[in-house]
């Protein structure tokens, strides 16, 4: 993998930590971390000086068991030789023996002690007393030699004299100072090393003590301050939700009121509508009834008289039948006056099956049932998309068989409209599609909703659904 992918991944993981935890929470994280580091550090520093001193307290206590040991063998040897210029008595020259070699193992115990790398005894006033011992030591065998000598030479008073004598003494004398000095040095040095170690322990244990209270005293702060965010995250949140929820209740309230404009505005469009049918029907209604009326008595006065002039006002006749149809037709088309004399679902039932036989369609139809009241506008709107839907089918579709499904549930209307024609492209066929957008305007105005399918030799179909209740 690319270094340079690595990296940018690693920022861009950085800035992400830094958004979710905050710049000062990552702050106090970080000395926590290095705080912790340096603890460690000083701790490990602190545990190896520890154990140094440790291993320095035991070297001194090996000293001093080395030094007592010492004097003891040196007692032991002391009292053998004077048992023996008593009692000559063979064992004691062996335990004579036995006395100095283990005071020689001491000796040369102390001397390697003076070599290790944790030695309590580096000053060279102790090593020239190691060495008077060491003189002593071999100064007290010669001795004794000398005095085994004398007396397995027969001299006994000779011997005896030897023992007699101030030099022996002063060479043990010598030679317990020694050890007692170096003794005495080993045991200050170990008081030292002790009080020392103790002094090392409370620093590490105060350190350790108070890194952890440190430590816990930033942990509380990036607790607090994570609380204190979270908090504000809660605040925040809570007042986003309500700021989402005011403005849903805005965007409810203008929907609704959209809709209710909209509404009202098809309402105003059908009662402007309804009035025009009835100016059509009473007004140009009662002039063509009229005029009918004249041409008719007309026509029974001139009918032996001018045989061409009937032929022609009875062809006007028929021309003013035809203008009745269409403007029973333009008023019927302007506003349903059937809805208002037999109720909408038997207006809507014989509208839908005059259309059927007048275009010889196989129809299938489902209505709901005829107690289902709907708004006087709804209604209308309803009954507007299954005409025009079947308007379209009749003047372009070429069908031959025609669906119309209604059921109404939760209030809403699901209407489905169907017909196997030719069909219409969509995209393409503007010029006949204005009285499907007509019925799109009309639902979605009012908050319903309309998919329309359809493509060449393919038929049409339409789902409309229309809420009953704004």
């Amino acid at each position: 993998m690319d270094i340079k992918a690595i990296g940018g991944k690693i920022t861009a993981w950085g800035n992400s930590l830094v958004r979710r935890l905050g710049g000062r929470v990552l702050a106090i994280l970080v000395a926590s971390m290095v705080l912790a580091l340096i603890s460690v550090m000083f701790t490990d520093a602190w545990l190896v000086e520890v154990e140094q001193q440790s291993a320095q307290i035991n070297q001194a206590q090996r000293n001093i068991v080395v030094l007592q040991q010492l004097r003891t063998s040196l007692n032991q040897a002391e009292s053998a030789q004077r048992g023996y210029l008593l009692n000559q008595r063979a064992e004691l020259v062996a335990a004579f023996d036995q006395a100095i070699e283990a005071s020689r193992r001491h000796i040369q115990k102390i001397e390697g002690l003076f070599t290790s790398q944790n030695v309590a005894m580096k000053g060279k006033q102790e090593q020239n007393w190691l060495i008077a011992l060491n003189s002593s030591l071999e100064a007290k065998n010669a001795e004794m030699k000398l005095a085994i000598s004398l007396l397995q030479s027969g001299k006994e008073e000779e011997a005896m004299q030897l023992a007699r004598l101030d030099q022996g003494i002063v060479e043990m004398a010598k030679f317990m100072q020694y050890s007692q000095t170096l003794l005495d040095q080993q045991y200050e040095a170990q008081e030292k090393l002790v009080k020392k170690r103790a002094q090392t322990i409370a620093i590490t244990r105060t350190a350790v003590i108070g890194s952890a209270l440190i430590l816990l005293l930033l942990v509380i702060m990036v607790i607090r301050q994570l609380v204190q965010e979270m908090n504000s995250r809660d605040h925040l949140r809570q007042q986003l939700a309500r700021d989402c929820e005011a403005y849903e209740e805005r965007i409810r309230n203008n929907s609704h009121m959209m809709k209710t404009l909209a509404l009202d505005y098809q309402s105003d469009v059908e009662r402007a509508r309804q009035k025009l049918a009835r100016d059509l029907h009473d007004e140009l209604g009662s002039i063509l009834t009229a005029t009918k009326m004249d041409i008719s008595w007309t026509i029974r006065r001139i009918k032996d008289q001018d045989p061409e002039l009937v032929e022609k006002l009875e062809k006007t006749m028929r021309y003013l039948n035809q203008g009745i149809h269409f403007k029973r037709q333009v008023v019927q088309n302007l506003h349903p006056s059937i809805i208002t004399t037999i109720g909408f679902w038997p207006a809507l039932k014989s509208l839908i099956e005059d259309m059927a036989e007048r275009n010889e369609w196989e129809l299938d139809l489902i209505l709901p049932d005829a107690h289902i009241e709907l708004p006087e506008t709804i209604g209308l709107i309803a009954y507007r998309v299954v005409q025009e839907s079947l308007n379209n089918a009749s003047k372009y579709a070429y069908a031959t068989k025609v669906s119309v499904h209604m059921v109404e549930a939760l209030d809403y209307l699901k209407l489905e409209i169907e017909d196997n024609g030719v069909g219409v492209d969509l995209d393409k066929e503007k010029s006949t599609t204005h009285g499907l957008s007509g019925i799109r305007n009309r639902i979605m105005a009012i908050g319903g909703r309309v998919d329309i399918t359809s493509a060449p030799n393919q038929g049409f179909y339409l789902l409309a659904i229309i809420p009953i209740k704004l």
